[in-house]
């Protein structure tokens, strides 16, 4: 009786450690930038979260954005908006929350103080930003339906880079 032995070769008996490192590297170096901006959109939601009274958060991909507000939701309170008052601090504002998509029209009777009004819809996504002159009685709203409308001083949105297409994170 005869018995045939043979050797068999396994491809997998032999690692490219510097190849398999080099390719893990090449990953984090393209994921990277993306886990830097949930690390600062993670930042400014605490933050946020940690001040005194209710903040929004407005970001893109790399900045982040706080503001102080004050909160309307009843009728009578959005109707009375900023109307009669004669200053807004510096980084604050007013958050009207509809608590559903409207398009209702703003306006400035009776408000001395110019504004800047961001429409935000129900996604967190700003949609549009008008600046606002004091005692104006045309009516003012976006294209679309939106949820929360943030009044602040006029001018805050361009000074801070903020656009349509940010990102608004509502503490309330």
């Amino acid at each position: 009786m005869t018995v045939k032995a043979s050797v068999q070769e396994y491809s997998w008996i032999h690692v490219d450690y510097v190849a398999s490192v080099r390719s893990l590297a090449a990953r984090g170096r393209r994921i990277l930038p993306y886990v830097v901006a949930a690390l600062l959109t993670l930042a400014a939601v605490l933050f946020a979260v940690s001040c005194n009274g209710s903040t929004v958060a407005f970001s893109n991909d790399s900045t982040v954005w706080t503001l102080k507000i004050e909160v309307v939701k009843t009728p009578e309170e959005r109707a009375q908006g900023l109307m009669g008052r004669e200053s807004l601090s510096a980084d604050s504002g007013m958050l009207f929350d509809f608590e559903g998509d409207v398009n209702s029209a703003f306006w400035m009777k009776d408000t001395s103080i110019p504004l800047s009004i961001a429409f935000v819809d129900s996604d967190g996504k700003i949609i549009a930003i008008e600046d606002l002159e004091p005692f104006d009685e045309t009516p003012v709203k976006p294209q679309g339906e939106y949820r929360y409308a943030i009044e602040t001083n006029r001018g805050w949105f361009s000074e801070h880079g903020i656009t349509p297409g940010f990102r608004a994170s509502i503490d309330l």
